[in-house]
């Protein structure tokens, strides 16, 4: 990453001062008209915020169109083809990205967060793991569009499916075969911070209380067992867990990521239209009008 794409831009740094770009520009630019002690908070607050002079345009620095994105990781595949596709949206409404990885870390989010509203970016799609008022003040403070994906916490600014309403459907479709049990694999069960994993297992409690039948609840590969029977799991990535180490039994899965397709094997899975989840959360930024965008799910039937 350039330098130039870590700065903040004059008018930013005026907007935190709580004085005019012009008074900005003497500051940083040694020139008369300005009293000192403003001149010290001005140069103190532009080295705080690492505020660098761009030795080309300023006014073609200021006018970089970018979007902030911040998310877990790259493991999930899922969230790889976000990226992908948010990264397409961008580049067709001539904006750039700028991504950031938390790793699960809070403390981490609310930084990556910070240091993107300092680079100047118009706004930011985040998977959080924090949540409630305290982080809704927070981001709306910020004063730029925020919308949240994967994890539906609440948040004003929302592009997903519905997480809990997917998963019944899944988990009935599993039950028309007339099974008696079911096994539900879920690793993230632990996490408290797993919001769309919880919703996900929700759905699937859901579903089987209309049917008198045993279930049981694993969070590790090895509680899952050898018998026949059918395993729902609350992503495709613990899914491919099970096929290649607990095969030859009906295995569904969620989020539809394209290594199940390519290597067209017989696992189930809950499909949305990630490309369209990606221009949503664009055009909410572009538009600066937050809402809560509740997307399309379908059922991905390879099992036969």
């Amino acid at each position: 990453m350039s330098l130039n794409s870590l700065r903040i831009t004059t008018s930013q740094l005026a907007k935190i001062c709580g004085v005019s770009q012009g008074t900005v520009d003497r500051a940083l630019n040694d020139r008369a008209g300005i009293h000192p002690e403003t001149k010290k908070r001005i140069v103190e607050k532009a080295k705080e915020y690492g505020f660098r002079p761009s030795s080309g345009n300023q006014k073609q620095q200021e006018d970089l169109k970018q979007i902030g994105v911040v998310i877990f990781n790259l493991n999930n595949f899922y969230f790889a083809q976000l990226i992908t596709e948010i990264e397409k949206s961008c580049r067709s409404a001539g904006y750039s990205v700028v991504v950031m990885m938390t790793n699960y870390d809070k403390s981490c989010e609310i930084e990556s967060i910070k240091k993107l509203y300092r680079m100047g970016v118009e706004g930011i799609i985040v998977c959080p793991t924090n949540s409630g008022e305290a982080y809704f003040n927070f981001l709306h403070e910020l004063g730029i569009p925020v919308v949240t994906v994967g994890n539906d916490i609440g948040y004003d600014g929302f592009c997903g499916i519905d997480d809990r309403r997917a998963m019944a459907d899944m988990t009935k479709y599993v039950l028309e075969d007339g099974c008696r049990r079911v096994v539900y694999f879920s690793p993230a069960m632990k996490y408290e911070d797993a919001f769309a994993q919880k919703e996900r297992l929700k759905g699937f409690l859901d579903a089987t209380s209309e049917k008198e039948m045993e279930y049981k609840l694993c969070s590790s590969i090895d509680e899952v067992g050898e018998e026949d029977v059918p395993v729902i799991c609350s992503t495709d990535y613990y899914a491919l867990d099970v096929f290649f180490r607990r095969g030859n039994r009906r295995i569904t899965g969620f989020d539809n990521i394209s290594l199940v397709e390519k290597y067209d094997l017989p696992i189930d899975s809950v499909g949305s239209d990630i490309s369209d989840i990606a221009l949503q959360a664009v055009k909410m930024i572009r538009e600066k009008q937050l809402r809560r965008c509740i997307m399309r799910h379908y059922l991905v039937k390879r099992w036969q």
